[in-house]
């Protein structure tokens, strides 16, 4: 969805920078975009919202639909493609992302209160990160590159992939919010969730079960660690009060499982 209203945006920018969309001049409306676009209504509101937080269109009292602003023109034309994935800004922006969803919650982080903890415009900030999933997706991947997986596996599947399941329980444990922006179905996006998925199926390697299931296997161990850490309350001083306790939940269960992969290998 967010791509889809990345590029109804990039086309408005261009029709502002072309003439084509005057200041003063009405937005399309979602049901054109609708039309035009061959898209949902979810993704219209979605672009008309990015247009509105870029400062492109505003809502004026008394009247229906939203115009362009008479910022836009100028608004359209400073904006640059993404830079680099290294760039400086971007880490930091990250950086920023994570300690106010650390500090507030996942859903209350936005790409404005990012801008602005950092004295920027929303339209610097998507030279750099492209829309809100964009941003969750490299906030995921910094996190777990700063916890890395460990480097060989030692021969013994069960110590490893139990050793894989608490490092990243360990992870959610600092960040609980977190828990909902992995998935495991779409790691090409995430290349650090890639190298620990990676590292657990080496870790299964000598598990005698095919290729196919070992994918299988750490999928739902990865599940079970990500499923545990969606019931950690958000709140730090509950989360702390209830450490030894989900902590014990986790490892109970987290033994079961290694109790049924072993019987599964075994059958």
């Amino acid at each position: 969805m967010a791509r889809k209203a990345a590029d109804i945006v990039a086309e408005m920018r261009r029709r502002i920078v072309a003439g084509e969309l005057k200041p003063g001049d009405p937005v399309p409306s979602a049901k054109q975009i609708m039309a035009d676009w061959s898209t949902s209504m979810a993704v219209a509101y979605h672009a008309l919202m990015v247009m509105q937080e870029d400062g492109l269109a505003t809502r004026v009292e008394g009247r229906w639909g939203r115009l362009v602003t008479p910022e836009a023109p100028g608004i359209a034309a400073a904006w640059l493609p993404p830079p680099p994935p290294g760039s400086q800004l971007r880490t930091r922006l990250v950086e920023v992302a994570i300690e106010l969803a650390d500090a507030e919650g996942l859903a209350t982080m936005s790409m404005r209160k990012v801008a602005l903890a950092l004295d920027l415009t929303n339209v610097t900030v998507y030279r750099y990160v492209r829309d809100r999933e964009h941003l969750e997706l490299l906030m995921t991947d910094a996190i777990f590159a700063e916890h890395p997986p460990a480097r060989e596996v030692t021969g013994d599947w069960r110590a490893d992939l139990a050793q894989a399941c608490r490092a990243q329980w360990k992870v959610y444990r600092l960040h609980p919010w977190l828990a909902r922006t992995v998935s495991f179905k779409r790691p090409a996006y995430v290349p650090a969730v890639v190298a620990h998925t990676e590292w657990a199926l080496r870790a299964l390697a000598g598990l005698d079960v095919s290729a196919q299931d070992r994918s299988r296997l750490v999928a739902t161990a990865m599940n079970l660690v990500r499923g545990n850490a969606l019931n950690l309350p958000a709140d730090a001083e509950a989360r702390q009060a209830g450490a030894g306790r989900d902590d014990a939940r986790f490892e109970a269960g987290l033994q079961r499982l290694l109790d049924g992969f072993a019987r599964y290998a075994a059958a």
